[in-house]
């Protein structure tokens, strides 16, 4: 059997504010949108960890299963 830990919320941040600054640094007012991409990936970060906590799955809801895959989707 194969375990891997969740990540933290610090790694999370790290990584999508790193995907997201990459992305926006394209723009042509990249000083001001790179600004917007740390608390964006805070607020969507924090949601993740919210709705994995409370959005358990259960038999009659067996589709509430989360992971990065789902994060990543937004970025």
């Amino acid at each position: 059997m194969f375990w891997n830990p969740d990540l933290s919320k610090k790694s999370m941040t790290d990584i999508f504010t790193s995907i997201l600054k990459g992305f926006l640094s394209d723009n042509k007012d990249k000083a001001n949108t790179e600004k917007l991409a740390s608390p964006l990936v805070k607020a969507t970060v924090e949601m993740y960890k919210t709705i994995t906590e409370e959005l358990l799955p259960t038999p009659t809801k067996s589709h509430y299963t989360f992971n990065l895959r789902d994060i990543s989707k937004v970025f």
